[in-house]
């Protein structure tokens, strides 16, 4: 069993974070120890875990809710279903900025070719 300052550390978010995703219901409200601090679990901390993993793909809170929901059922198609959805926005997302890049690309050329470099 973990405190909220240790699980903090393990996961490497703050502590607010943590009670925020609690209120989320990304994690089950924590039982209170005899000094009335809340005790976190392994699983907790394994969930919140893969919940950090999900949030560095970029995947919107409400998707990754949606997710531990379907993954509490043994939903794993609507899971797998929620990934294919996330990685498809991303490839889009991914071309998107590719455009953008190649745009910015092109101007910084153009215009070091009429202003010597930018000098």
């Amino acid at each position: 069993m973990y405190q909220i300052s240790e699980v903090a550390r393990l996961v490497n978010l703050p502590i607010p974070t943590i009670r925020y995703y609690e209120t989320l219901g990304f994690i089950e409200t924590p039982a209170k120890d005899a000094r009335g601090y809340k005790m976190y679990r392994k699983q907790d901390v394994e969930y919140l875990r893969f919940i950090v993993h999900l949030r560095d793909t970029d995947m919107p809170l409400e998707q990754i809710k949606h997710y531990v929901h379907a993954y509490r059922l043994d939903d794993y198609s609507t899971c797998y279903a929620i990934l294919q959805e996330h990685e498809q926005k991303m490839q889009l997302e991914l071309a998107k900025r590719q455009m953008i890049l190649e745009k910015i690309q092109y101007k910084v050329s153009h215009f070091s070719k009429l202003k010597g470099g930018g000098t």
